[in-house]
Parts: structure tokens; C-alpha cells; sequence
């Protein structure tokens, strides 16, 4: 019987596994028939020529947040302080990371236990980064930044609810939606990340499909300019760069 595509993919991260191909397989497909994601299966996918570990303490890193990694790696410095805010698995400030060596990276969240697979990621990649487990920006030092990369959770409660059900019964609900409307924590970025930001520092979001304009709408153009939406590969509003003003 011809492998999948997948389950090939499956086999190539199971290199140090001490289980035959049959078992391997055999697990493989159970799992697939309860509905597990491929990549929660596996453990592992690459991301941004990364090898990173995900479990279902973690979303799963998109293609879209790839995007994001790119088009803030085209907007950074090469030395200062980039904090990956909502970190999950660590993909994206890891990843910048790897482009950047220089910078000082920060990895945060809320969950602990996403911080733990972040860790380990960091480590299996030979990555030197900071971690810190906290509640948004609490636990950081206004003017400490000379980015923050954000992509977090955005989608809303009604969508939420529609998903499916790959990732609304398997993925950590609160990496996914804020319950309400979607812009809750573009409201407190909106609100904060001005203050954590150095002088011309700049702010990196991912963003709904359909959150351009309601987005923006939430920065003052008193703060903040250079402002700009920018589209994903199926032509959607996906991403949102500001850069911090110099208050006269």
C-alpha cells in the first residue's frame, strides 16, 4: 500500500523513534481517524526552515504567520530588543532569530505550558532567547523595544464556533479567540504598546481577513504612523505595521 503525502511527512520526524514503521504507521492512522491534526501527530512541522516542536498547548503556525516573520524581517533592525508577543510554540520570534542573530529576542505568554515548548524549541535549534511567562506586557519595562510582534488570538467568538472541527475541538481555545469580538487585544495594544516601544520602534501584527480597517481604526494617528495593511497570499487583509512617533 502507497504511502500518503502525509504520512510520509509523518515518518521523516520520526527518525530516532525505537517503534517499527508498521506501529509507527498504525498510531499514525488512529490518530487521524479520531481527528487529530496531522501536525499534533507528527509533533513536529517546519517553519520558516525551522524544525519546531507543537503540541496541543500550541497553535499551529500557519502559512500566513511565515508571511509575517518575512515581512518583519524586511522592517527590523539588525541589533536591538524584538519581543514575540503571544509566542505559543516560539515560531515566529525564533525564526527571527535565526535570520537576525544579533537582535535580543523575547519569547512571552500567557501559558506556561506553550513557554515550556518554546523552550525546548529554542534549545533543539541552538537558539539564544529570553523567555517570560506573564499576562500581555506586565511583566517588561517601558521603552524596552525596538519591535513587538504580535499574532494573537483574533478570531471571534461567532467564528470561533464555526471552525472546523481540526481546530476548534484540538487547538488551545485561547490562542484562537478572545470570546468577544476579535479585537480585544489589538484594543490593548492600542492602548500599551506605544509606551514599551524605543523612539521610531515598530509595531508587527497579524491580523482577521476581515480586521484591516477596524484595526487601524484603533491606533491614534497622534501615536503612531507609517501605517500600513498589508495582504496575505489569498489577497486577504492579514497583517498590520505601525511605527512609533516621536512626540515632540
Amino acid at each position: 500500500m502507497a504511502l500518503s503525502s502525509d504520512e510520509k511527512d509523518f515518518l521523516s520526524f520520526q527518525k530516532n523513534a525505537t517503534k517499527s514503521t508498521d506501529k509507527l504507521l498504525a498510531y499514525y492512522r488512529k490518530q487521524k481517524e479520531l481527528g487529530v491534526p496531522h501536525v499534533y501527530i507528527c509533533g513536529k512541522m517546519l517553519f520558516f526552515d525551522l524544525e519546531i516542536y507543537v503540541t496541543p498547548d500550541c497553535l499551529i503556525p500557519r502559512l500566513e504567520t511565515e508571511l509575517l516573520v518575512e515581512r518583519a524581517l524586511q522592517r527590523l533592525p539588525d541589533k536591538g530588543c524584538v519581543l514575540d508577543l503571544c509566542t505559543g510554540s516560539g515560531a515566529i520570534g525564533l525564526a527571527i532569530k535565526s535570520k537576525k542573530p544579533l537582535l535580543d529576542v523575547f519569547l512571552s505568554d500567557i501559558s506556561a505550558k506553550a513557554l515550556e515548548v518554546a523552550k525546548k524549541n529554542a534549545e533543539e535549534n541552538h537558539l539564544d532567547v529570553n523567555f517570560r511567562c506573564g499576562d500581555f506586557l506586565d511583566s517588561f519595562s517601558r521603552g524596552e523595544f525596538d519591535a513587538i510582534i504580535c499574532n494573537p488570538p483574533y478570531i471571534t467568538d461567532d467564528e470561533f464556533e464555526g471552525l472546523d472541527s481540526l481546530v476548534k475541538d484540538h487547538e488551545p481555545k485561547i490562542a484562537l479567540t478572545d470570546g468577544r469580538d476579535g479585537l480585544t487585544f489589538y484594543r490593548k495594544l492600542a492602548q500599551e504598546a506605544f509606551f514599551y516601544l524605543k523612539p521610531s520602534g515598530i509595531l508587527c501584527l497579524e491580523i482577521g481577513k476581515d480586521q484591516g480597517k477596524g484595526v487601524v481604526a484603533l491606533f491614534s494617528d497622534k501615536l503612531w504612523k507609517d501605517v500600513v495593511v498589508e495582504k496575505d497570499y489569498s489577497g486577504h487583509d492579514r497583517f498590520v505595521f505601525l511605527t512609533k512617533k516621536e512626540l515632540e
